[in-house]
């Protein structure tokens, strides 16, 4: 089980750093500590077993002993995205029926809001200083119950097809064998340090950076917010990769899990800039497909080959390619994990030889039960203990997986992935918008560039800035439209179908926010 899992780590490794942000170097022993001292206080304010608690929080070191704290009471996290607007995290608090929200103070306000409009006692707990929460930490006594719980622990949202994303409920075992897959697989020791530069409410911060790290007794670096007038703000990655590349060298990171668009923005580091890298044993990119362009630059300015991992919000980490020589499978995301299975399938269900293009099917101990709530969804994507994923994709006469397509569509834009149906369902609300698709186009660099097409109630009196002000109060920033194309019709086929690549390409300068 997982909370076991960070008690045996705790017990063999107490003085060695856990967790490092910035100046603040905290050890296991202590990390231990801190997650006791939060356990108790939700315990008093009755948080119980089963309850769900929100985490709207960044990434910073009050996000593992959250996440820690509601594992050791067996209640369910829930990792937020702190950057939503009030209506989005609203969904979410309703939709899971938390019980609490721990967030910091960036998020004490919007969430006291949240909390007056919903009928529904809802605690709040807000940190601020790690440091702050128990100086009782050599006199903390390191316990835990080995009866087993086999509820849910952990909900995330999965975006989908409907526009509105489904909760994926997942439990302590399937986190543990998320873990030990991963683990068995790329050989995590307490000997390496992992550098989290990717979100940790979402999958691949989660699962690779924060349990990958904590249930191996490695140090977790949590590359540090920037702040502006004492509140945290979000800057465009290219102003931290200095940092990230200090961190590098001065932490001796040995693993890197990161996105397409960051590996692209650190391989843009200007050729006179003297940095050491040497450390690093494992880069690998997830989130969407690395082109062969960012691999060749990585490559190129620092000599280390960018890894494709293959994942899923319904099983974490399925697949990685960790071939000695990556010059002719640099596109593959490898073979599967260990005591993963993955199938490539037809229309009918049946196995598909090697080479032929097919719907991924996902089998592992690590995945989700179901979504919640979905009967009639979970009983076409999830049989007989497996997902069917609505990738496409084929395998190799060495096992390696290779992906092809998607039957869903997602935007990539800055590191985010961004689902345009949820975007479309906010813009048809707008009284001057008839029709709406939103479609993502190809960026001057990395990633995608957001676009939506409008068909607009009357012409002369819709606006594209009353749009974007209305979409402001609704979306998160990087949700945003940077280009309105309006148009008098949607492009469609005969079948009333979408025609989404007829809409893609545009001349139009980006708005700018």
């Amino acid at each position: 089980m997982l909370k076991q899992r960070l008690v045996e780590i705790v017990k063999n490794y107490p003085d060695k750093t856990a967790i490092s942000y910035n100046q603040l170097k905290i050890s296991y022993q202590e990390l231990y500590a801190y997650i006791t001292h939060l356990s108790n206080r939700l315990s008093k304010i009755g948080i119980v077993q089963g309850d769900c608690i929100a985490l709207i929080l960044p990434n910073i070191p009050e996000f593992a002993l959250a996440f820690y704290a509601t594992v050791k009471l067996n209640a369910v996290a829930l990792p937020i995205n702190p950057l939503l607007k009030e209506d989005e995290l609203k969904y979410y608090i309703i939709d899971s029926n938390a019980n609490a929200i721990i967030t910091n103070s960036d998020g004490a306000e919007i969430s006291r809001k949240i909390i007056s409009k919903i009928d529904k006692k809802i605690e709040l707990i807000v940190l601020d200083d790690v440091a702050l929460l128990t100086k009782e930490v050599n006199n903390s006594t390191i316990t835990e119950s080995t009866s087993t719980f086999t509820g849910d622990v952990l909900y995330q949202y999965s975006s989908g097809s409907t526009g509105r994303p489904k909760k994926v409920c997942r439990t302590q075992n399937n986190l543990y064998h998320e873990v030990k897959n991963f683990t068995d697989t790329t050989n995590i020791t307490p000997a390496d340090n992992i550098l989290c530069v990717v979100p940790l409410y979402h999958a691949h911060g989660l699962g690779n950076c924060l349990l990958a790290a904590t249930c191996n007794g490695a140090t977790l670096v949590i590359l540090e917010q920037v702040s502006h007038q004492g509140k945290t703000i979000e800057v465009p990655f290219v102003f931290r990769r200095s940092r990230v590349l200090e961190l590098i060298e001065k932490e001796k990171i040995t693993i890197l899990p990161a996105v397409p668009y960051i590996f692209n923005t650190l391989a843009e580091t200007p050729d006179d800039t003297q940095l050491d890298v040497s450390t690093l044993r494992l880069c690998f990119s997830a989130g969407n497909f690395l082109s062969k362009e960012i691999f060749d630059k990585f490559f190129q300015r620092f000599g280390i080959s960018v890894r494709q991992l293959y994942g899923c919000t319904e099983a974490g980490s399925v697949a990685i390619n960790l071939d000695e020589d990556l010059k002719n499978t640099y596109d593959s995301v490898g073979c599967p994990l260990k005591n993963i299975e993955i199938k490539i399938i037809d229309d009918a269900g049946k196995e598909l030889p090697t080479g032929s293009i097919g719907e991924i099917v996902i089998k592992s101990q690590a995945l989700t039960p179901g979504y919640s709530n979905k009967p009639e969804l979970n009983q076409q994507v999830f049989k007989d203990g497996s997902f069917f994923t609505g990738d496409l994709g084929n395998k190799d006469e060495a096992g390696r997986i290779y992906i092809t397509g998607r039957k869903q569509i997602f935007i990539d834009t800055g590191g985010h992935k961004v689902d345009p149906l949820e975007i479309e369902n906010i813009l048809i609300t707008y009284h001057q918008v008839k029709e709406a698709v939103v479609v993502g186009i190809k960026g001057l660099y990395a990633g995608e560039i957001i676009k939506a097409v409008i068909v607009p109630e009357n012409r002369d009196s819709c606006d594209e800035k009353d749009i974007l002000t209305y979409c402001s109060g609704k979306l998160a920033d990087f949700k945003i439209p940077r280009i309105i194309e309006f148009r008098d019709e949607i492009p469609k086929n005969p079948l009333g179908k979408i025609l989404r690549k007829n809409l893609i390409d545009n001349l139009s300068e980006p708005i700018k926010l």
